[in-house]
């Protein structure tokens, strides 16, 4: 399972220490008005970094949604209880595809939200919770990766 965008919009990787998830709609990709967080606030969650191969774009005023509780999920399983989505209101255009990796020992879980379009699309990406239409939120066997920029330096420098 390969996933080819690691690096944030500052052009620094998100696996890389100082860095993480975070809740700020520049933080990933510049223009999207799409972030997500584990934290309430807009620091940085250094124990998680998040890659992806399909990124949304949203549009209107940005705000907060509600958190997404994720108990009993494969997110509960690395330590995750709940997801904070901060975006524009209006669903502008592509789809969720992305994988939350834990630092510490490379467990992943892959987060998607895919085969919407308008106010449900909007709604789904704000609110990506388990049993939503659309999403899906699911462990990625280690065997299976996530395959990334970042474990192919890990395992070049012999720490994978």
């Amino acid at each position: 399972m390969k996933f080819d965008n690691i690096d944030l919009a500052s052009g620094v990787s998100g696996a890389r220490d100082g860095q993480g998830l975070k809740k700020d709609v520049t933080y990933y990709v510049t223009d999207s008005k799409y972030s997500i967080s584990n934290k309430t606030a807009t620091s940085i969650s250094e124990e998680y970094y998040l890659v992806w191969n399909k990124w949304p774009v949203m549009t209107g005023t940005v705000d907060n949604a509600d958190p997404v509780v994720y108990s009993g999920t494969a997110l509960n399983d690395i330590g995750i209880s709940s997801l904070y989505v901060r975006s524009g209101p209006t669903y502008g255009s592509g789809e969720l595809d992305v994988a939350i990796i834990r630092k510490s020992d490379r467990k992943a879980v892959r987060l998607t939200v895919t085969g919407l379009s308008g106010a449900a699309a909007a709604a789904a990406l704000r609110e990506p919770a388990v049993g939503v239409t659309g999403v899906t939120v699911a462990a990625i066997d280690p065997k299976d990766g996530p395959r990334t920029p970042e474990t192919g330096r890990l395992t070049l420098l012999g720490y994978a």
